[in-house]
Order: C-alpha cells, then structure tokens, then sequence
C-alpha cells in the first residue's frame, strides 16, 4: 500500500508541475469552456436523479445554489453555496446518527 500511495503522489506532482511548466508554453482557444462545463454539470445531475431514490442530495445542492445565487449574485456565490452545501449535508448527518432525520 505504501507504494501505491508512493507512485500515486509522485504522478500526481509530476503532471501538476508538467502541467504548470507546459501551460505557459502551450496557449490554446477556451471559446465555450462554460456550455460544456454547464452541460457537464446537468448530466451529472439527471444522472445522480435518475439512478437513486433518495433526491434529497440534489435538491440540497439545488436549493442552496438558488439561495445563494439571489443573495450573493451571479459572480460570487459558488463559494458560499459550496459552504451551506457542506453545513446543510453536516447537520443532516449529525441528525441522522442521532436519530432526528428526516425521513
């Protein structure tokens, strides 16, 4: 285990430090990164609804996001709807094992 943990550290600085030294070197056109990424993040998402009976994980996401969306604008709210995500599934899961869950 020591050293597949070994190997695995080492090829992940090796390609952060490749990647770093080459992306100054090499430039290349980002044109419509953001409709992939957003089509990227709704598969993900209808895959997640479709293959589990427990939706609460998603509507979680989704209604933090929308929250934090309207308070904080469209520029500054994925880190504090990452934050409440985190705080909403902490306190559930304190709930749980306390058994005080919702069902």
């Amino acid at each position: 285990m020591f050293f597949v943990t070994l190997l695995n550290h080492i090829y992940w600085v090796a390609g952060a430090t490749l990647g770093g030294l080459l992306g100054q070197v090499i430039h290349f056109d980002t044109t419509g990164i953001e409709f992939v990424m957003t089509a990227l993040f709704v598969v993900i998402f209808t895959d997640q609804w479709k293959h589990t009976g427990n939706h609460r994980p998603a509507l979680t996401g989704l209604g933090c996001s929308l929250l934090c969306l309207l308070l904080f604008g469209s520029q500054n709210f994925i880190i504090p709807a990452m934050g409440l995500i985190i705080l909403c599934f902490t306190m559930d899961r304190r709930a749980y094992h306390t058994g005080e869950a919702l069902p």
